[in-house]
């Protein structure tokens, strides 16, 4: 299983979501703990960087499988996310 770390500008970001929300994108950073095994909206957008989409809310991670760790980079709505 891998270690996710979260940058703290994606923690900031959460706090500013409600709990509903705040709890489905907890869902999936906890999904990408066994990331590349399970498969969902994930696309490869760099040479260690992808795409999360959950919902309205996409989330840009790094995965390092020499040290088997995902990095959490960015989490913000899909209209900010990619500006």
């Amino acid at each position: 299983m891998n270690e996710a770390l979260l940058h703290k500008r994606v923690v900031k970001f959460l706090n500013t979501l409600n709990e509903d929300r705040k709890s489905k994108v907890l869902d999936a950073i906890r999904l990408l703990q066994k990331f590349p095994m399970v498969r969902f909206d994930v696309k490869k957008i760099g040479p260690k960087t992808f795409r999360l989409r959950k919902g309205e809310i996409r989330i840009i991670f790094d995965f390092d499988s020499e040290t088997d760790k995902v990095y959490v980079k960015f989490a913000e709505f899909r209209g900010r996310a990619y500006k």
